[in-house]
């Protein structure tokens, strides 16, 4: 058996080593404008990226490269707080070349971090030699990490375990006997070692999240980059809620026992538990209630069989000092009354592991192909040795230890071969662990792509009409009406129309042509979802004897959100948490059992370090950048006096039109800004704009207008500047 054993343990760290290094070939990264490999006819004038999940907008980065190595990005890298899982940087006026994107995205949700680069290129570059440029995208998966997983997940599993085994399997069996059987002293023994492991992996788990940022395995406790993350992420408001219960936990142990006591440890590590799953795949799908929910019952079925596995096997181990007869008859009521249970939870874990997989994977190929769907299997492999034990249990061991109690039989061969395979059954949960860890730390095989599309279909008459509007955002959208009738598409049509109104009065309706693509498609691009709120948009189609056909959509279109206060909010939350901790850490110094000097020496002086950090984060004002909202109306007055200050300060660079082709302006390196593209609607908002033109572009010759020109002055140039986008 042992041979057996190792040999298993052998292949896991095996295919373990392979599939790490093999989790650089996944990446997170969903799409991009420009895509990568892309030859562009114009320059962009900024680089959008959208991810798999949100990002972490403080640890989150585009950076652009142009053949000379040099930066040709402003640096203003922007989390869509309206689009959590879009990434934006403005780019200044670049010209015809090759450029390089690099980009780290650090996920909100689980804190992983991926990196990677593509290729675009802008005039006349050859296509094939652009494409044959290699995108890069590497997903670092360090061992600190899955250590700092196993450790939690092992930590819960001896925590939960206990309470679980005790109420539905130890406390039951006792009470069927006449005997008065205590409880085994490893149990304690082994209740704080799961507090102490606890404690070790939030440690661990904290420094190596830290070191994902800096580029180490694991970050200094005093590195400053590991601060930010815990005050002004969420993934650190999370870590310290760990931390907090964590001590709330130790407070618990170390108070007179009750059955109270006990259930308040089993409310404690649940929550310890469920905060796994706040970090897991499951918080990243878009309706995550029901997905997180599964993924707490999984790891609470895996806490029971884990957990009591060990339990179980120690209360086994006790029994051998009683005599043969009680110990069969105890060992039989406990083995009964385990097998029950466990198929139970081994239930439990097939119905939400069957759910969370349809989730990852999704499909036969992605299972087969997959990084993910691999180590799926492997885990299936231990899961179906687990079940092949439990049946052996279930039909063999036990029925034969209910004969000989039955029958008043001590046999001991029974009992002792039933520990032996107990220890089976405990190395192959300890790799399902292991197996569940490794898990949450690799891509899953599917990758819902975010999308905020627009989308409806009506059917007028023989016509039916579909329309997508992408991406579904006030500014720049493409509009697209697919047109079928009897079936079969409609490839020519008179005209074809869209008629935009808005739910606001004093905006007028404005119509747009779609040109035919050939095959049932009518498309076109524009900015003529200008406002966020209600609107109707009216496709007209036109068709040669045929009445004309209307069909109407109703969209709405949702208000960007203001500047990220995220990490306001996170800095808030982390000073309650610290002093939270605080509080429970002269709680525990005060009242264990140790020596004065390590009480008021170590513990005083944490707790006190603890409440003060918190102090200073609540009391501390916190910097929170309000988007401006443009007081102008962009009226014919604003527009006309924007349109005079634009000719005397800024028309020399960036010409009458906007092209970034003035005069003085084609004598400037870099070349200045191509302002019909940056005044289109959804690009940049009012107040960035204001910005730019208060402060200076950064990286450019723009000059800051701040003292020559009044606030009003600088928003009716915003307001003209706006005039400048292609319609």
């Amino acid at each position: 058996m042992k041979k057996y054993r190792s040999g298993l343990i052998l292949l896991v760290i095996l295919y373990s080593a392979w599939a790490v290094s093999s989790a650089s070939a996944h990446a997170l990264l969903i799409r991009s404008t420009p895509a990568a490999n892309a030859v562009l006819a114009q320059p962009p004038v900024q680089v959008e990226i959208f991810f798999s999940e949100p990002l972490e907008g403080q640890l989150s980065s585009i950076l652009v490269f142009d053949s000379n190595n040099l930066r040709v990005d402003a640096g203003d890298v922007r989390v869509d707080p309206a689009d959590p899982t879009r990434l934006t940087v403005t780019l200044h006026a670049i010209t015809d070349g090759v450029y390089t994107v690099t980009w780290k995205a650090v996920s909100s949700i689980d804190g992983h971090q991926t990196t990677g680069s593509f290729p675009f290129a802008v005039g006349n570059a050859n296509a094939e030699a652009v494409s044959a440029i290699q995108q890069k995208s590497t997903f670092r998966l360090p061992f600190s990490t899955l250590l700092s997983k196993f450790l939690m997940l092992v930590s819960l599993a001896l925590l939960l375990g206990q309470r679980l085994f005790i109420a539905l399997v130890w406390d039951p069996a006792v009470r069927t006997t006449s005997s008065h059987v205590a409880k085994p002293p490893a149990w304690e023994v082994f209740y704080r070692f799961g507090l102490l492991g606890i404690l070790i992996s939030i440690g661990i788990g904290m420094l190596a999240q830290g070191g994902q940022s800096t580029g180490s395995e694991l970050a200094a406790p005093w590195n400053p980059e590991l601060g930010r993350i815990l005050i002004e992420t969420r993934l650190g408001v999370i870590w310290l809620a760990r931390l907090a219960l964590a001590m709330l936990a130790v407070w618990l142990a170390g108070r007179k026992k009750s059955l109270w006591r006990d259930w308040a440890s089993f409310a404690v590590n649940l929550a310890l538990l469920f905060s796994v799953t706040l970090t897991s795949h499951a918080a990243t799908e878009p309706r995550p209630f029901v997905p997180i929910l599964g993924d707490w019952l999984h790891l609470i079925g895996m806490a029971f069989w884990l957990g009591g596995l060990i339990y179980f096997f120690t209360a086994v181990r006790q029994l051998q000092q009683l005599d043969g007869g009680v110990r069969t008859q105890l060992t039989s009521f406990l083995a009964g009354r385990f097998s029950v249970n466990a198929i139970l939870f081994v239930g439990l874990i097939g119905l939400t592991g069957f759910y969370s997989a349809y989730l990852r994977v999704g499909s036969w190929n992605g299972l087969l192909t997959s990084l993910y769907g691999h180590t799926l299997l492997v885990k299936q492999v231990f899961v179906a040795g687990l079940l092949m034990i439990a049946a052996t249990n279930l039909l063999v061991i036990s029925p034969q230890l209910k004969r000989d109690r039955l029958q008043g039989i001590a046999n001991s061969n029974v009992v002792t071969r039933f520990g032996k395979l107990l220890i089976f059954e405990l190395t192959f949960a300890g790799l399902l662990l292991a197996s569940v860890s490794f898990l949450t730390y690799i891509p899953p095989a599917k990758l819902a792509s975010p999308t905020s599309d627009l989308m409806d279909k009506a059917q007028v008459d023989d016509l039916s009409v579909g329309i997508t509007i992408s991406p579904g955002r006030i500014g720049q959208n493409t509009f697209t009406l697919q047109l079928s009738s009897n079936g079969e598409h409609v490839h020519t049509a008179k005209e074809v129309l869209l008629r935009f109104t808005p739910d606001q009065a004093n905006i007028a309706p404005s119509d747009l042509e779609l040109i035919s693509q050939g095959d049932g498609t009518f498309s076109a691009k524009g900015t003529y979802l200008s406002v966020p709120g209600a609107w109707q948009v009216q496709a007209i189609v036109r068709r040669e004897d045929r009445f004309d056909a209307y069909a109407n959509f109703n969209f709405t279109l949702q208000k960007p959100g203001a500047q990220n206060e995220g990490a306001a909010t996170a800095a808030k939350q982390s000073g309650v948490l610290l002093l939270l901790t605080g509080v429970l850490c002269g709680l525990i110094a005060l009242a264990v059992k140790a020596r004065p000097a390590l009480r008021f020496g170590t513990g005083i002086p944490l707790s006190l370090l603890m409440l003060g950090l918190g102090i200073f984060f609540l009391a501390r004002p916190t910097p929170i950048e309000i988007e401006r909202i443009n007081p102008i109306p962009p009226d014919i007055t604003s527009v006309a006096a924007g349109q005079a200050l634009y000719s005397t300060n800024c028309a020399a660079c960036h010409g009458q039109t906007g092209k970034g082709d003035g005069p003085v302006g084609v004598t400037l390196n870099p070349r200045p800004a191509d302002l019909t593209q940056h005044a289109i609607l959804g690009i940049h908002t009012d107040a960035q704009l204001f910005e730019w033109i208060t402060n200076g572009f950064p990286g450019s010759r723009m000059p800051a207008f701040k003292s020559a020109l009044s606030d009003t002055d600088r928003w009716n140039l915003v307001n003209f500047i706006r005039t400048l986008a292609p319609k």
